[in-house]
Parts: C-alpha cells; structure tokens; sequence
C-alpha cells in the first residue's frame, strides 16, 4: 500500500479545479477498499522572517561556499542556494494557459517560517556530509 499524500494551497481560483480532480480521483477508490480520504484545512503560516533569512545567507550558504570544493572548483553563494533550492526546496504545481501542469520551484522567500526552518536544516545536514562544511554555532 503507498501513502497518498498531497497539499494544495489555495491561493487563487486556479488552484480548485485541480483540488476538485485530485479528490474524485482518489475518494472513492479509498472508500471502496475501505479507506476515507482524509482532507485537513489550516491557514498557512507566518512567511520566514529576516532572522532566518541573515542566517541562512551568513550562517549556511556563506560557509558552503567558502568551505566546499567540487573537482577543484568552488562556487558562489548565489549558485549554492539554487542548487540547494533546487535539492531541498518545495515544489508545486502550475497550470498554464491551455491546462499544461509544470512544477516549479518555490521561492524561498515564499516558505513559511517552518518550511524556511525544516528546509535550512536538510541544507545543513547535505553541506556537512556531501562538503565536509562546518558550522559555527
């Protein structure tokens, strides 16, 4: 059995058509192997702070980059956090003009505090085991 798990933020009309498909798609099938679609509706959180964010560029992409060296190669702090963005960040979906669904990288900036918090962590766990990075506390 396969953990159905999926998240929707509703930020615009746009957003319902595909809540609505993911939920035919998925509600019956559940009920009839006896299982309920389980649907739980919560404001987002605060979006991160500047705290948070100083830290993320001093505290962990400013030692990745100093620090880490790829095939004799080091590499500035902004392409470290789109790696890293990229590795580690949230990823929705779009729907384009014509119904095509794209996902797309969240913006750091637009992570909630917890997000921005859980995402710094798994950086920092990846700098120090891929990297060899060492943070000062």
């Amino acid at each position: 059995m396969t953990t159905l798990y999926r998240e929707f933020a509703l930020k615009s009309p746009a957003v319902w058509p595909l809540f609505v498909a993911f939920v035919k798609a998925n509600a019956a099938a559940l009920a009839d192997r006896g299982e309920c679609l389980r649907l739980i509706v919560t404001n987002d959180e605060k979006k991160r702070n500047a705290l948070q964010n100083r830290h993320y560029w001093a505290g962990v992409i400013k030692p990745l980059s100093e620090q880490a060296w790829i095939n004799g190669q080091q590499f500035a702090p902004d392409i470290w956090h789109e790696f890293m963005a990229r590795k580690h960040g949230v990823w929705e979906d779009m729907t384009l003009p014509g119904g095509v669904i794209v996902v797309l990288r969240q913006s750091t900036t637009e992570m909630s505090v917890g997000e921005f918090s859980s995402y710094t962590t798994k950086v920092m766990a990846d700098a120090a085991t891929e990297y060899g990075v060492e943070f000062s506390l």
